[in-house]
């Protein structure tokens, strides 16, 4: 019955273009069914054919790569530990390895991959656990390892050759869960390309290893091209398997279908970069992760053509060039980077690559980014603080898949430790139960008003009823204090517009006044989710952790603390994909006529407080006129 409701759902942002494109998707399906029965038809060709197989000269582009292990780190890669994504994984010589969910324990089918249920509430277990290593980007991190560490290279490369050798053994051509996903199979060949080629002089077993690297292009490749995600599935997975039908295409000219798949691949990148990566260099589907994702794609699909001398298209370029300011502007590195919107932790190639954050950051204070809808704040103290602030879309239309209902939401970052948070994702294929929290309103530093988010959930990947926002006001003043003011109508249904304005004199002081127009008797809740510790104190309560001490005051309803609480949910965060823990929430709750206003004030210096009175003026003087309306 979900299966049901979640294609009726999905019909109902379908053009017909689109329709008649899953149509012939299910006769695709049908006639990869055939073949699979058949025994499938992927002859074994000989590496000495193939140039990108011979000789011992590194055949793709040096990459910028953040790569200090710590001894501990070490050792638990020689040991084929790799972490999936909060659940515990380590290779062993057992093919059966491949189809054990890391999250539950279950074994995943070795079938045909288009009969195999693995939406929400499917047997096995999160998908995405079980597809992490086999992604097999530990291949990467071994590499790099083998080229960093001569003492362990050969201890490295054998179990790279090992680990590569047994995922091809263990998975046939489209057996199994590891082919369900076009996405999935792309990732692999970009990173088993870069580990061979990064190792090719250190191989122990070449004719074994080129082997299995031409086995698994010659699978994936043609999977891939008849399985693109396109219409209103297209985001970053297209991306990702565009990228993947250049690196097959590029690196394998010999093949028969190698031209096909680079030219498609290019042109599909192409419309995407230009789509995908707004004007202002932000995503279009709101999620800061996936948009780093795109970034290293592209990026590395550039760093690709241009060693290998070809054309690189303006618009992938340009798309590169705007993508990494825009990175830039919220983090120096994607260590630092909020999981802002869905995040399910992945990466492009390693979680050490760096060519998305080439070149300095914005010089503007405060950095406006108008079509994606954020504004990123820096302070001038003597402890760096970061504000963003969101008055952006929900997400990219017409099923807004990877966004949260976060409108107005508000992260604050001082001296490196995170005040102000946003909880995270948790789980996509998980307890549905959690993955509909995590992206709702509740979970967000806004205000919900009447129990609903900003936005309706139809399933755990779409939304209707989406909100527009805006950013109304930005303005700076001599003295360097900073206005902010936006709005948003996702509470249209109910007659009511959300108003927020941010008053920051730059460094220590920091003033948050939400105002909701309307009328009649409603239930408005003001949360702030916390990556500090708090403490009640009169009118508010002392933050502290992580060396910071800061003071949060609240007026405007009966203020409450909670901490791990399910019934209802709420004080959680998720460090990363996988795991949750306890957090600290604050919510503010009125019952009562409207219109009505929330008052914030954060400090972070206690002992400097006559910085509010000037920041209370600026926030009078422009809320004024909404009193008005």
């Amino acid at each position: 019955m979900e299966s049901i409701i979640w294609y009726v759902k999905r019909l109902g942002v379908m053009s017909g273009g689109e329709i008649v494109h899953r149509l012939n998707e299910l006769w695709t399906l049908r006639r990869l069914r055939r073949e699979h029965r058949l025994g499938g038809r992927h002859a074994d060709r000989r590496p000495d054919g193939f140039t990108f197989c011979r000789g011992s000269v590194r055949q793709m582009p040096d990459l910028p790569f953040a790569f200090l292990p710590t001894a501990a780190e070490t050792e638990s890669w020689l040991a084929g530990e790799w972490p999936a994504l909060g659940c515990r994984w380590a290779w062993a010589p057992d093919p059966g390895i491949w189809h054990v969910a890391p999250d539950t324990g279950h074994v995943w089918p070795q079938t045909f991959f288009g009969s195999i249920a693995y939406r929400q509430g499917n047997p096995y277990g999160d998908a995405r656990v079980v597809w992490e290593p086999s992604r097999l980007q530990q291949l990467v991190n071994l590499a790099l390892l083998a080229n960093a560490d001569e003492d362990r290279a050969r201890e490295a490369v054998e179990l790279m050759e090992a680990v590569l050798d047994s995922w091809v053994k263990a998975n046939p051509p489209l057996t199994g869960i590891h082919y369900v996903s076009a996405m999935e199979c792309a990732l692999r060949v970009i990173a088993a390309c870069h580990a061979l080629d990064l190792t090719r002089d250190r191989l122990t077993a070449p004719e074994q290893t080129w082997g299995n690297l031409l086995r698994l292009v010659s699978s994936h490749a043609p999977l891939i091209a008849k399985r693109l995600s396109l219409h209103s599935s297209a985001g970053n997975h297209t991306v990702a398997e565009a990228a993947g039908l250049v690196y097959a295409g590029t690196l394998f000219p010999e093949l028969p279908d190698a031209f096909r798949w680079r030219t498609r691949g290019l042109r599909i990148l192409q419309h995407e970069a230009e789509r995908q990566v707004l004007p202002d260099g932000g995503g279009i589907e709101q999620a800061f992760w996936y948009q780093l994702f795109i970034v290293d794609l592209l990026g590395l699909v550039e760093a690709l053509l241009e060693h290998r001398r070809h054309r690189v298209p303006r618009a992938l370029a340009d798309a590169v060039r705007r993508g990494r300011r825009f990175l830039r502007a919220l983090a120096d590195g994607p260590d630092d980077l909020p999981r802002i919107g869905d995040c399910d932790d992945g990466y492009a190639l390693s979680r050490h690559l760096r060519i998305s954050w080439s070149g300095p950051a914005p010089a503007e204070n405060p950095a406006i980014f108008p079509n994606t809808g954020y504004t990123v704040v820096r302070g001038r103290g003597e402890r760096p603080v970061r504000l963003i602030f969101d008055h952006g879309p929900l997400g990219m239309a017409p099923g807004f898949g990877h966004a949260h209902a976060d409108a107005l939401s508000l992260h604050v970052k001082v001296g490196g430790c995170e005040l102000l948070i946003d909880p995270n994702t948790y789980t996509y294929t998980g307890d549905p139960t959690w993955r509909r929290w995590f992206r709702s309103t509740a979970a967000h530093n806004t205000v919900r008003v009447d129990g609903r988010d900003q936005a309706r959930q139809e399933t755990s990947f779409q939304w209707s009823n989406g909100h527009d926002a805006s950013l109304v006001k930005c303005h700076r003043d001599e003295s360097g204090r900073i206005l902010l003011l936006a709005r948003h109508d996702g509470y249209r249904r109910l007659g009511i517009t959300h108003w927020r304005a941010i008053a920051f004199d730059g460094s220590d002081h920091l003033l948050i006044r939400d105002y909701l127009a309307g009328q009649g008797h409603h239930v408005a809740e003001l949360i702030w989710h916390l990556g500090v510790e708090a403490a009640p104190a009169g009118a508010g309560f002392v933050l502290s952790g992580n060396d910071i001490g800061a003071r949060l005051d609240l007026a405007g309803g009966v203020m409450t603390l909670h901490r791990g609480e399910t019934d209802p949910i709420l004080g959680w965060q998720s460090p990363c994909y996988g795991v949750r823990k306890p957090a600290v929430s604050i919510l503010v709750r009125y019952a009562g006529e409207f219109p009505h206003q929330f008052h914030t004030a954060l400090s972070f210096d206690d002992a400097h407080r006559d910085g509010m009175a000037a920041l209370e003026l600026l926030l009078e003087r422009a809320m004024e006129p909404l009193k008005t309306m």
